[in-house]
């Protein structure tokens, strides 16, 4: 068996051990869904580290925070990066996982199980702050951009990424136009034409850059926009947009995008 079948093979139990524990993903699609992402969830981070060097910066030697580590592989892969690392979880069961994936690699991080709340760190501690696939299971999008702004030092970079609320298809359920309706008449839909309870579940929001720029205000962060010096349509497109106010990463399925902390 070689190094990447066996370790797709180890993420696959430890997401079957995670979906014993809790009570999610109780849908069949759903569960096989994060499990083949947890698979690919080493070879995946490495492709994460590199684009937020790209668009953030370089994380060895900085203070690292992860909202929302889930696995741990992430925020690993950031650690081995030479980033001093940080992470913050609300599941036991992930925070137990994680716990002994860094153990397991000889890897020192910061792991902190907290209420989802308020951070459990100084103003002004971390230079980046990372957080994927995260924000849409906050029911306080507000408190946690607020928060993270106030443990980033001036000058730090904030990476997020969340499923945009405008695509057609949700990103966990897989439902066509699901994220378009408010978030009640979705749940009831679901339960009630899918016989599933996701929403619920999952703690699922829909988050679109809207929701994003109105969590921003007052919070110090500015968006980061990122242009490029590429000639062609797609760098004019990004070039018009900026100069319109809005992030290129508004109109994708995935919004990534990097939020700056105001050094005044």
């Amino acid at each position: 068996m070689s190094d990447r079948t066996d370790t797709r093979a180890q993420l696959r139990r430890l997401a079957e051990r995670y979906l014993e524990q809790c009570d999610e993903y109780t849908n069949h699609e759903e569960r096989e869904r994060l499990v083949s992402n947890w698979e690919a969830q080493y070879e995946r981070a490495q492709s994460i580290v590199s684009d937020f060097k790209l668009r953030a910066g370089d994380p060895s030697g900085s203070r690292f925070l992860e909202v929302g580590f889930g696995s741990g592989i992430q925020l690993l892969t950031f650690a081995k990066a030479g980033a001093q690392v940080s992470g913050l979880e609300v599941n036991p069961v992930l925070y137990e996982i994680a716990t002994e994936c860094f153990a397991r690699e000889g890897v020192e991080g910061e792991l902190h199980l907290y209420d989802g709340s308020t951070m459990p760190f100084n103003d002004s501690t971390f230079d980046f702050a990372f957080s994927v696939s995260v924000l849409e299971h906050t029911a306080d999008p507000d408190r946690l951009i607020s928060e993270v702004a106030r443990v980033l030092v001036p000058g730090g970079k904030f990476y997020l990424s969340f499923p945009n609320r405008l695509t057609l298809r949700e990103h966990h359920t897989d439902i066509l136009g699901i994220s378009y309706l408010p978030r009640a008449w979705a749940s009831y839909i679901v339960r009630k034409f899918y016989n599933r309870n996701s929403v619920e579940e999952l703690n699922l929001h829909f988050v679109s850059y809207l929701t994003l720029l109105r969590s921003l205000r007052g919070t110090g962060l500015r968006i980061q926009y990122e242009v490029g010096d590429a000639p062609g349509m797609k760098a004019f497109v990004k070039r018009v947009l900026s100069w319109m106010g809005i992030h290129h990463g508004a109109f994708l399925r995935t919004i990534m995008i990097v939020l700056v902390k105001s050094e005044k």
